[in-house]
Protein backbone atom coordinates (compact mmCIF):
# COMPACT_ATOMS: atom_id res chain seq x y z
CA UNK A 1 0.00 0.00 0.00
CA UNK A 2 1.31 3.46 -0.93
CA UNK A 3 2.41 5.64 1.96
CA UNK A 4 0.03 8.58 2.44
CA UNK A 5 -1.05 11.21 4.94
CA UNK A 6 -3.79 9.85 7.19
CA UNK A 7 -7.19 11.48 7.72
CA UNK A 8 -8.29 13.49 10.75
CA UNK A 9 -11.65 14.98 11.73
CA UNK A 10 -10.69 18.64 11.41
CA UNK A 11 -14.13 19.95 12.40
CA UNK A 12 -13.83 18.26 15.81
CA UNK A 13 -10.63 20.10 16.77
CA UNK A 14 -11.11 23.12 19.05
CA UNK A 15 -10.13 26.53 17.67
CA UNK A 16 -6.76 26.90 19.38
CA UNK A 17 -5.62 23.36 18.59
CA UNK A 18 -6.85 23.73 14.99
CA UNK A 19 -4.60 26.73 14.47
CA UNK A 20 -1.61 24.95 16.06
CA UNK A 21 -2.15 21.89 13.88
CA UNK A 22 -2.39 23.86 10.64
CA UNK A 23 0.54 26.12 11.45
CA UNK A 24 2.71 23.07 12.12
CA UNK A 25 1.73 21.34 8.86
CA UNK A 26 2.36 24.49 6.82
CA UNK A 27 5.76 24.87 8.47
CA UNK A 28 6.69 21.24 7.78
CA UNK A 29 5.71 21.57 4.13
CA UNK A 30 7.71 24.75 3.62
CA UNK A 31 10.75 23.34 5.42
CA UNK A 32 10.80 20.21 3.24
CA UNK A 33 12.50 21.25 -0.01
CA UNK A 34 11.10 18.37 -2.08
CA UNK A 35 7.56 18.88 -0.86
CA UNK A 36 7.70 22.64 -1.30
CA UNK A 37 9.07 22.29 -4.83
CA UNK A 38 6.10 20.13 -5.84
CA UNK A 39 3.42 21.97 -3.85
CA UNK A 40 4.57 25.56 -3.47
CA UNK A 41 1.22 27.06 -4.47
CA UNK A 42 -0.70 24.83 -2.05
CA UNK A 43 1.80 25.41 0.78
CA UNK A 44 1.73 29.18 0.35
CA UNK A 45 -2.08 29.11 0.25
CA UNK A 46 -2.19 27.15 3.51
CA UNK A 47 0.31 29.53 5.14
CA UNK A 48 -1.80 32.54 4.15
CA UNK A 49 -5.01 30.86 5.34
CA UNK A 50 -3.44 30.03 8.70
CA UNK A 51 -2.37 33.65 9.18
CA UNK A 52 -5.89 34.90 8.37
CA UNK A 53 -7.38 32.34 10.76
CA UNK A 54 -5.06 33.45 13.55
CA UNK A 55 -6.01 37.11 13.08
CA UNK A 56 -9.68 36.26 13.66
CA UNK A 57 -8.83 33.78 16.44
CA UNK A 58 -7.01 36.50 18.39
CA UNK A 59 -10.00 38.80 17.96
CA UNK A 60 -12.42 36.10 19.13
CA UNK A 61 -10.47 35.66 22.36
CA UNK A 62 -10.55 39.32 23.33
CA UNK A 63 -13.01 39.99 26.13
CA UNK A 64 -13.39 42.10 29.22
CA UNK A 65 -13.66 38.82 31.14
CA UNK A 66 -10.21 37.60 30.09
CA UNK A 67 -8.56 39.03 33.22
CA UNK A 68 -11.24 37.48 35.45
CA UNK A 69 -10.73 34.08 33.84
CA UNK A 70 -6.94 34.32 34.11
CA UNK A 71 -7.09 35.24 37.80
CA UNK A 72 -9.54 32.45 38.66
CA UNK A 73 -7.49 29.96 36.64
CA UNK A 74 -4.34 30.84 38.59
CA UNK A 75 -6.21 30.44 41.88
CA UNK A 76 -7.55 27.08 40.73
CA UNK A 77 -4.09 25.90 39.69
CA UNK A 78 -2.72 26.95 43.08
CA UNK A 79 -5.32 24.98 45.02
CA UNK A 80 -4.86 21.98 42.71
CA UNK A 81 -1.07 22.04 43.15
CA UNK A 82 -1.48 22.27 46.93
CA UNK A 83 -3.88 19.32 46.96
CA UNK A 84 -1.61 17.28 44.70
CA UNK A 85 1.47 17.93 46.83
CA UNK A 86 -0.52 17.09 49.97
CA UNK A 87 -1.50 13.71 48.57
CA UNK A 88 2.05 13.09 47.34
CA UNK A 89 3.52 13.80 50.78
CA UNK A 90 1.21 11.29 52.47
CA UNK A 91 2.17 8.67 49.87
CA UNK A 92 5.59 8.66 51.54
CA UNK A 93 4.12 7.43 54.83
CA UNK A 94 5.37 3.93 55.66
CA UNK A 95 1.84 2.68 56.36
CA UNK A 96 -1.42 3.32 58.17
CA UNK A 97 -4.76 4.78 57.12
CA UNK A 98 -3.14 7.95 55.78
CA UNK A 99 -0.93 5.91 53.45
CA UNK A 100 -3.93 3.89 52.19
CA UNK A 101 -5.98 7.05 51.61
CA UNK A 102 -3.09 8.81 49.85
CA UNK A 103 -2.43 5.86 47.52
CA UNK A 104 -6.08 5.79 46.51
CA UNK A 105 -6.22 9.56 45.93
CA UNK A 106 -2.92 9.54 44.01
CA UNK A 107 -4.20 6.92 41.58
CA UNK A 108 -7.39 8.96 41.23
CA UNK A 109 -5.30 12.01 40.31
CA UNK A 110 -3.28 9.98 37.84
CA UNK A 111 -6.45 8.68 36.18
CA UNK A 112 -7.66 12.22 35.51
CA UNK A 113 -4.28 13.46 34.27
CA UNK A 114 -5.09 17.14 34.91
CA UNK A 115 -2.30 19.66 34.26
CA UNK A 116 -2.39 23.49 34.46
CA UNK A 117 -1.26 23.70 30.81
CA UNK A 118 -4.38 21.93 29.52
CA UNK A 119 -6.78 23.61 27.13
CA UNK A 120 -8.95 25.77 29.41
CA UNK A 121 -12.37 24.24 28.67
CA UNK A 122 -11.05 20.70 28.99
CA UNK A 123 -9.31 21.43 32.30
CA UNK A 124 -12.50 23.02 33.62
CA UNK A 125 -14.63 20.00 32.72
CA UNK A 126 -12.17 17.53 34.23
CA UNK A 127 -11.81 19.64 37.37
CA UNK A 128 -15.59 19.68 37.83
CA UNK A 129 -15.67 15.88 37.76
CA UNK A 130 -12.60 15.59 39.99
CA UNK A 131 -14.12 17.81 42.68
CA UNK A 132 -17.41 15.89 42.52
CA UNK A 133 -15.48 12.70 43.25
CA UNK A 134 -13.49 14.27 46.09
CA UNK A 135 -16.63 15.61 47.76
CA UNK A 136 -18.48 12.35 47.14
CA UNK A 137 -17.00 8.86 46.99
CA UNK A 138 -13.53 9.99 48.13
CA UNK A 139 -14.71 12.40 50.84
CA UNK A 140 -13.53 10.09 53.64
CA UNK A 141 -10.01 9.84 52.20
CA UNK A 142 -9.83 13.62 51.74
CA UNK A 143 -10.97 14.17 55.33
CA UNK A 144 -8.45 11.62 56.61
CA UNK A 145 -5.65 13.74 55.12
CA UNK A 146 -7.26 17.09 56.13
CA UNK A 147 -7.26 18.29 52.51
CA UNK A 148 -10.82 19.70 52.47
CA UNK A 149 -9.66 23.36 52.23
CA UNK A 150 -7.83 22.61 48.98
CA UNK A 151 -10.84 20.79 47.52
CA UNK A 152 -13.20 23.60 48.51
CA UNK A 153 -10.81 26.15 47.01
CA UNK A 154 -10.61 24.15 43.77
CA UNK A 155 -14.39 24.01 43.53
CA UNK A 156 -14.89 27.74 44.10
CA UNK A 157 -12.17 28.81 41.65
CA UNK A 158 -13.27 26.26 39.05
CA UNK A 159 -16.89 27.44 39.29
CA UNK A 160 -15.68 31.01 38.73
CA UNK A 161 -13.74 29.95 35.63
CA UNK A 162 -16.69 27.95 34.29
CA UNK A 163 -19.19 30.80 34.75
CA UNK A 164 -16.84 33.42 33.27
CA UNK A 165 -16.18 31.22 30.24
CA UNK A 166 -19.91 30.78 29.68
CA UNK A 167 -20.53 34.54 29.83
CA UNK A 168 -17.58 35.29 27.57
CA UNK A 169 -18.75 32.77 24.99
CA UNK A 170 -22.24 34.27 24.86
CA UNK A 171 -20.99 37.84 24.62
CA UNK A 172 -18.82 37.19 21.57
CA UNK A 173 -20.50 38.62 18.53
CA UNK A 174 -22.01 36.38 15.89
CA UNK A 175 -19.98 38.34 13.37
CA UNK A 176 -16.64 37.36 14.93
CA UNK A 177 -17.63 33.73 15.46
CA UNK A 178 -18.98 33.53 11.91
CA UNK A 179 -15.73 34.95 10.55
CA UNK A 180 -13.71 32.39 12.51
CA UNK A 181 -15.84 29.55 11.16
CA UNK A 182 -15.30 30.85 7.62
CA UNK A 183 -11.52 31.20 8.13
CA UNK A 184 -11.31 27.67 9.50
CA UNK A 185 -13.17 26.33 6.47
CA UNK A 186 -10.73 28.12 4.15
CA UNK A 187 -7.77 26.72 6.06
CA UNK A 188 -9.24 23.22 5.92
CA UNK A 189 -9.71 23.55 2.15
CA UNK A 190 -6.09 24.70 1.70
CA UNK A 191 -4.86 21.85 3.90
CA UNK A 192 -6.84 19.23 1.97
CA UNK A 193 -5.52 20.62 -1.31
CA UNK A 194 -1.93 20.28 -0.08
CA UNK A 195 -2.45 16.78 1.28
CA UNK A 196 -4.21 15.56 -1.89
CA UNK A 197 -1.29 16.81 -3.99
CA UNK A 198 1.39 15.18 -1.84
CA UNK A 199 -0.54 11.90 -1.63
CA UNK A 200 -0.94 11.95 -5.40
CA UNK A 201 2.76 12.50 -6.02
CA UNK A 202 3.59 9.71 -3.57
CA UNK A 203 1.29 7.42 -5.54
CA UNK A 204 2.64 8.41 -8.97
CA UNK A 205 6.36 8.88 -8.29
CA UNK A 206 6.80 6.66 -5.25
CA UNK A 207 6.93 7.76 -1.64
CA UNK A 208 10.71 8.12 -1.23
CA UNK A 209 10.85 11.89 -1.71
CA UNK A 210 7.81 12.52 0.45
CA UNK A 211 8.16 9.86 3.16
CA UNK A 212 9.73 12.18 5.75
CA UNK A 213 6.94 14.75 5.41
CA UNK A 214 4.19 12.11 5.38
CA UNK A 215 5.59 10.35 8.45
CA UNK A 216 6.01 13.65 10.29
CA UNK A 217 2.43 14.77 9.60
CA UNK A 218 1.06 11.33 10.48
CA UNK A 219 2.83 11.43 13.84
CA UNK A 220 1.23 14.79 14.48
CA UNK A 221 -2.20 13.47 13.43
CA UNK A 222 -1.91 10.48 15.77
CA UNK A 223 -0.87 12.72 18.64
CA UNK A 224 -3.83 15.04 18.05
CA UNK A 225 -6.18 12.07 17.86
CA UNK A 226 -4.87 10.83 21.19
CA UNK A 227 -4.56 14.14 23.06
CA UNK A 228 -7.08 16.51 21.44
CA UNK A 229 -9.80 14.37 19.88
CA UNK A 230 -10.06 11.72 22.57
CA UNK A 231 -13.55 11.35 23.92
CA UNK A 232 -14.75 13.94 26.43
CA UNK A 233 -17.30 11.52 27.88
CA UNK A 234 -16.34 10.57 31.40
CA UNK A 235 -15.16 7.01 31.85
CA UNK A 236 -15.27 5.30 35.19
CA UNK A 237 -11.85 4.34 36.62
CA UNK A 238 -12.63 0.69 35.80
CA UNK A 239 -13.53 1.56 32.18
CA UNK A 240 -10.43 3.71 31.82
CA UNK A 241 -8.27 0.93 33.24
CA UNK A 242 -9.78 -1.58 30.82
CA UNK A 243 -9.17 0.74 27.87
CA UNK A 244 -5.55 1.32 28.91
CA UNK A 245 -4.90 -2.39 29.42
CA UNK A 246 -6.30 -3.17 25.96
CA UNK A 247 -4.11 -0.52 24.33
CA UNK A 248 -0.96 -1.78 26.06
CA UNK A 249 -1.78 -5.43 25.31
CA UNK A 250 -1.59 -4.61 21.61
CA UNK A 251 1.83 -2.94 21.96
CA UNK A 252 3.58 -5.24 24.43
CA UNK A 253 4.40 -8.17 22.05
CA UNK A 254 6.57 -6.01 19.78
CA UNK A 255 8.22 -4.44 22.83
CA UNK A 256 9.04 -7.87 24.25
CA UNK A 257 10.76 -8.78 20.98
CA UNK A 258 12.70 -5.53 21.02
CA UNK A 259 13.99 -6.29 24.54
CA UNK A 260 14.67 -9.94 23.76
CA UNK A 261 12.15 -11.14 26.35
CA UNK A 262 10.00 -14.22 26.12
CA UNK A 263 6.46 -13.88 24.81
CA UNK A 264 3.92 -12.89 27.50
CA UNK A 265 6.64 -12.11 30.02
CA UNK A 266 5.48 -8.49 30.34
CA UNK A 267 2.17 -7.44 31.86
CA UNK A 268 0.57 -4.10 32.69
CA UNK A 269 0.64 -3.56 36.46
CA UNK A 270 -2.33 -1.19 36.48
CA UNK A 271 -0.28 1.83 37.59
CA UNK A 272 0.52 5.02 35.72
CA UNK A 273 2.59 8.15 36.38
CA UNK A 274 3.23 11.53 34.77
CA UNK A 275 6.71 12.20 33.41
CA UNK A 276 5.66 15.73 32.47
CA UNK A 277 2.48 17.59 31.53
CA UNK A 278 2.06 15.67 28.28
CA UNK A 279 3.66 12.27 28.93
CA UNK A 280 1.93 9.41 30.72
CA UNK A 281 4.04 6.49 31.89
CA UNK A 282 2.84 2.90 32.36
CA UNK A 283 4.28 0.34 34.77
CA UNK A 284 5.00 -3.14 33.38
CA UNK A 285 5.94 -6.12 35.51
CA UNK A 286 8.30 -8.82 34.23
CA UNK A 287 6.91 -12.29 34.93
CA UNK A 288 4.36 -10.74 37.33
CA UNK A 289 7.17 -9.79 39.72
CA UNK A 290 6.56 -6.42 41.42
CA UNK A 291 10.28 -6.06 42.14
CA UNK A 292 11.20 -6.56 38.48
CA UNK A 293 9.59 -3.79 36.49
CA UNK A 294 9.89 -1.37 33.57
CA UNK A 295 8.31 2.06 33.09
CA UNK A 296 7.30 2.82 29.50
CA UNK A 297 5.61 5.53 27.46
CA UNK A 298 3.65 5.26 24.22
CA UNK A 299 5.45 6.85 21.28
CA UNK A 300 3.29 6.71 18.18
CA UNK A 301 2.47 3.05 17.79
CA UNK A 302 5.15 1.53 20.00
CA UNK A 303 6.35 1.40 23.59
CA UNK A 304 9.56 3.12 24.66
CA UNK A 305 11.39 2.40 27.90
CA UNK A 306 11.76 5.39 30.25
CA UNK A 307 14.23 5.82 33.09
CA UNK A 308 11.81 6.66 35.88
CA UNK A 309 11.37 5.80 39.54
CA UNK A 310 8.18 6.46 41.52
CA UNK A 311 8.18 7.81 45.06
CA UNK A 312 8.99 5.81 48.19
CA UNK A 313 6.46 3.08 48.89
CA UNK A 314 4.76 3.44 45.51
CA UNK A 315 4.66 0.63 42.90
CA UNK A 316 7.62 0.95 40.57
CA UNK A 317 9.33 3.18 43.10
CA UNK A 318 12.25 3.65 45.44
CA UNK A 319 13.15 0.57 47.40
CA UNK A 320 12.19 -1.82 44.62
CA UNK A 321 14.64 -3.31 42.15
CA UNK A 322 14.37 -2.77 38.44
CA UNK A 323 15.97 -4.58 35.52
CA UNK A 324 18.73 -3.06 33.46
Amino acid sequence: MTKEVETIALTRINNGAHYNFMEAVAGKAKANAKVYAKAQTQTDALTAAVKAENDVLVLSRKSALSDVIEKADKQRDGYFSGYREGVRSYCRFPGGSEKLAADKLWQHLTDYGITPKMQLDRETGLMTNLVEDLQGKYAAEVANLNLQPFVEGMKLANDNVRMALAVRDTEQSAEVLGALKEMRARTDEAYQSLIRRINAYAEIEGAADYAAFIDDVNRQIRRFKQEVLKTTSRLSPKEKEKKTAKLLAGLIPAFEKELGLEEKSLSYAGHTAKLDAKTTLYLLYINDDATNFIWVKIDGEKLVRVNYMAGPGEPGGVGQATTE
